[in-house]
């Protein structure tokens, strides 16, 4: 059982998640987006592991041990997609431990669990989204450390955002709930009314919550922007529009997630990154500001 996309490249293993990533990276310069196509890759990889039918758990532990090995320059007979990554991790100089951090985070779905809080969940969302987050900067080239706060607190608004949208898809794969316990707890909601899918007071009241969380992680990660990072941020904030424009369409439409998966046009897309990229290549924006 192969660990690597056999027969596809990196870009065609981007384009073919459909991910608003594959928007996002039209910001960049050729040579940076075409390495993050090969960080992506991996992502979905990994990823794929936990999730994908026909694997036993002892598999999916034996192909995540793998990418450790690869990640760490460790394992032999490396295939060319495992070379690739490696080069990319020390012609960058990205620290073994994130690339690490994000397979400790896949490891996590291998067997769904819950959470019982926000700080339980958020170690979950700093492996798989945070840490993608920390990356994902050395290859657009910043260079201030403030750039790190903005990285780690966008990726704990976008996993949120990923989680409000994808609440039914979740409990469908494994009657997963990446919702903390006790925020159901507190808003009158309880498993047995997600099991049956009831969209009630309660269930608005818990998602507000949420929504409000996200947007404070947004709000963080925007006053974290510096100035001599704002041009090698263009697609993380290509993607913070995109999923920040998707988490108001959730919430206008009063979080009907169990009828819907919230989605903007491609056409929306390509104009959100647009945005970004003429705001951030000619300063029409204030760093920290809360506008676009």
């Amino acid at each position: 059982m192969t660990t690597t996309p056999s027969g596809l490249t990196a870009r065609d293993i981007v384009k073919r998640s459909r991910s608003n990533l594959a928007f996002a990276l039209a910001c960049l310069p050729k040579r940076r987006r075409q390495d993050m196509y090969v960080f992506y890759a991996f992502c979905r990889v990994v990823d794929d592991i936990a999730d994908d039918e026909g694997w036993t758990t002892p598999q999916r532990m034996e192909a995540l041990d793998r990418w450790r090995a690869v990640v760490r320059g460790d394992a032999t007979d490396r295939e060319p997609f495992e070379e690739d990554l490696l080069d990319l991790r020390l012609r960058y100089e990205i620290p073994a431990e994130e690339m690490l951090a994000i397979i400790d985070g896949v490891a996590m779905d291998i067997e769904p669990r819950r959470y019982q809080s926000w700080e339980e969940l958020k170690l979950y969302c700093y492996r798989v989204a945070g840490c993608v987050g920390l990356v994902s900067i050395r290859i657009f080239g910043c260079r201030d450390e403030k750039s790190r706060d903005y990285a780690i607190n966008l990726g704990y608004a976008l996993q949120i955002t990923n989680i409000l949208r994808d609440v039914r898809a979740d409990w469908e794969n494994g009657q997963r709930i990446y919702l903390p316990l006790e925020d159901l707890e507190a808003a009158g909601y309880t498993v047995a009314d997600l099991a049956a899918m009831r969209y009630n007071a309660a269930f608005s009241l818990l998602m507000r919550q949420q929504v409000s969380r996200a947007r404070d992680y947004y709000h963080l990660a925007r006053a974290a922007i510096v100035k001599r990072d704002r041009r090698p941020l263009l697609a993380a904030e290509a993607m913070r529009r995109i999923y920040s424009e998707t988490l108001d369409l959730l919430e206008e439409d009063h979080y009907h997630v169990f009828d819907q998966r919230y989605r903007l046009s491609n056409l929306r897309k390509a104009r959100l990154v647009a945005g970004a990229w003429t705001k951030g290549l000619f300063g029409r924006w204030q760093p920290g500001s809360n506008s676009g």
